[in-house]
């Protein structure tokens, strides 16, 4: 149990920092006006889907590890064999969304980072919200002021 939380804790805080980076780094790009892009509500959405895209792989990358070095294992409805990653893979997808389908279950001590990729996706999709929402008042509504004043 100690490995598997030790591994966890370590994707939960390589995300948060990625996702800090991320967002310092969008920032920077959208709120300076010399270096404003064409399509900065864009910029973010595909930028901040592919972060998210990262994440579920650095937590299917850590699953298959304690998978293979045998601290639990996905059962039910698995391919195996020489598609081994992408029964971790969807698994990490539905986990991090929450979505949590139920088709494949862990078994083992992989069960705590499957839990713990829920929240910390739940998190992470909620702070993505909330940067793009802030990033969008900021993008429109300079827009609409600059709009009603001409």
């Amino acid at each position: 149990m100690f490995v598997t939380l030790i591994v966890t804790a370590a994707v939960v805080s390589l995300c948060f920092f990625l996702h800090l980076a991320v967002l310092t780094r969008l920032a920077k790009t959208i709120y300076h006006p010399e270096r404003f892009p064409k399509r900065p509500l864009l910029l973010v959405i595909f930028t901040l889907f592919a972060t998210h895209l990262v994440q579920v792989v650095l937590y299917a990358l850590a699953l298959s590890g304690l998978d293979a070095a045998g601290y639990g294992r996905l059962t039910g409805a698995t391919v195996g064999g020489p598609e081994w990653f992408v029964d971790h893979l969807y698994f990490s997808i539905a986990s991090y969304t929450t979505l949590g389908i139920g088709d494949i279950l862990p078994q083992g001590d992989i069960r705590i980072m499957a839990g713990v990729e829920a929240l910390n996706g739940l998190v992470l999709v909620a702070w993505s919200a909330s940067f793009t929402y802030l990033a969008m008042e900021r993008v429109w509504g300079k827009k609409h002021r600059l709009d009603t004043h001409h």
